[in-house]
């Protein structure tokens, strides 16, 4: 009786080994997705092949460059739209104090109309005099 053909270990590394090519094959789609929604080319490549022996080192350089460059231009496009989206959103803000700070205004000036004593007011304190003029006045 052999132990190892039922050992859990062999289990696994046969499973393992059945779940390699899926997942390779999926990890690849996936940076391949990334790569497309990054550079914006959405053609139906396949995965980048090796490089043929036939062509050129400068070809492989100056594609490469190209791509680099599609990747730095989708970036920039992309930090461009999140400022946009930014100022949009701070305006809307502003749009939404804008009339809470009138509101605020006019509050402030409410309460210091309320504060300043009225002309009236003024007059009848003005006629009664102070404190000491009305000690001396009773005696």
């Amino acid at each position: 009786m052999n132990n190892y053909n039922n050992s859990p270990f062999e289990k696994l590394e046969t499973l393992g080994k059945i779940a390699a090519k899926p997942v390779k094959r999926a990890v690849g789609d996936a940076f391949t997705d990334a790569l497309q929604s990054l550079t914006g080319d959405y053609s139906d490549k396949q995965a980048p092949q090796a490089p043929q022996a036939d062509q050129a080192p400068q070809a492989l350089q100056v594609e490469e460059a190209k791509r680099l460059w599609e990747v730095r231009a989708r970036l920039a496009q992309i930090n461009k739209e999140i400022v946009e989206a930014r100022k949009k959103r701070e305006q809307a803000e502003q749009a939404k104090q804008a009339p809470q700070a009138e509101q605020a205004k006019q509050e402030k000036k409410v309460f210091e109309k309320k504060k300043k004593e009225s002309v009236l007011q003024k007059l009848i304190k003005s006629r009664q005099g102070s404190k000491e003029a009305m000690q001396r006045a009773s005696g």
